[in-house]
């Protein structure tokens, strides 16, 4: 059941609660100056699907701002196939949706056997099929991390063939965090070297080394040179090593090992946005818990310190980003 709990809550994104659904093909764009990607969290439907400003939009906009005079074209994943692979982003509501399907089949099986004569009724094995709904989920998960990142270094090494002269600007946010991070050991160097900068919010596969012993804990409280690794932003303290999908027994839902947590010729241009109680990256199953709200009026749980990110960190990250390609540029 802890194994369950961090299915439902690790991959909780900002509470939209609604299958992501699947906007219709665009044309693809022509070359740019910059390309930026950016990957939502669980749950959150695309903005381009729906026409809200979504996280996505949020983050283009912020960076866009900040780089007037620079042709620009933005990507949110998800949007197209690349590969084969198309990313979902997918959340509690899957999840959910599998557990309402093994509560009325439990319902159903309770009346039948109700309704047997004594000694009739065959042998049911309830936790087996609890076991087998959360496994479902925790591959449903998986398989959406997974699809996400086939897209993403699908649609980067595409567009890198393509527009030889393009600058990336690349970011996600919790399980779309977890995509990006994970995809970058993936691309080649050559490819790496044109991202400008990585932008990466409530990472569920957050890994500070400095947090895992009491010198090195000690070093990061006085912020001793190299005490700190160099994508930590936000605040987060000095005591956290690692998000809730890098924890023990938790693991099986993450891509790859927790490190290096970025490759080394990209760690200088990453960041990675904790806000110190959000349990997703900071590994604290308490402060998950305690951060769940269950709205009324739209039905959907959320995550309200998630909003931090989009209202905060984001204007960060894009000044970052914007410092990233005029230095590029320059």
């Amino acid at each position: 059941m802890a194994g369950l709990l961090a299915v439902l809550l690790a991959a909780w994104g900002s509470g939209s609660g609604a299958f992501p659904a699947r906007a219709e093909d665009a044309p693809v764009p022509a070359c740019s100056d910059i390309t930026i990607v950016f990957a939502r969290g669980s749950d959150q439907q695309l903005a381009t699907a729906t026409g809200q400003q979504g996280m996505a939009q949020a983050f283009f906009d912020h960076v866009e701002t900040r780089l007037t005079g620079y042709s620009i074209n933005d990507y949110e994943l998800g949007t197209r196939e690349y590969g084969g692979y198309r990313y979902r982003a997918v959340g509690i509501s899957a999840i959910l949706s599998l557990y309402r399907s093994y509560i009325i089949e439990t319902v159903a099986s309770m009346i039948r056997r109700m309704s047997r004569p004594p000694g009739n009724s065959p042998s049911s094995d309830s936790s087996a099929d609890l076991l087998d709904i959360y496994l479902r989920g925790a591959s449903e998960y998986r398989n959406s991390v997974i699809e996400g990142m086939g897209e993403f270094t699908h649609y980067l090494n595409d567009r890198g063939s393509d527009c030889p002269d393009e600058i990336f600007l690349v970011g996600g946010y919790s399980q779309g965090a977890q995509v990006i991070r994970s995809s970058l050991s993936l691309l080649d160097e050559e490819t790496r070297d044109r991202i400008a900068h990585v932008a990466l919010f409530s990472d569920p596969t957050l890994h500070l080394p400095e947090g895992e012993s009491p010198g090195s804990i000690a070093n990061c409280l006085w912020r001793t040179p190299g005490g700190v690794s160099p994508w930590r932003r936000g605040t987060v303290g000095c005591s956290t090593s690692n998000g809730i999908l890098n924890l023990d027994g938790f693991r099986f839902l993450s891509i790859g090992p927790p490190a290096p947590y970025v490759p080394a010729d990209i760690e200088s241009r990453a960041g990675s946005w904790c806000e110190q109680t959000d349990g997703v990256c900071t590994g604290s199953v308490l402060d998950l818990v305690l951060g769940v709200h269950f709205d009324m009026a739209t039905r959907r749980f959320h995550v309200p310190i998630h909003g931090v990110y989009a209202d905060s960190y984001f204007v960060e990250a894009a000044s970052e980003a914007a410092s990233r390609v005029v230095e590029a540029t320059g």
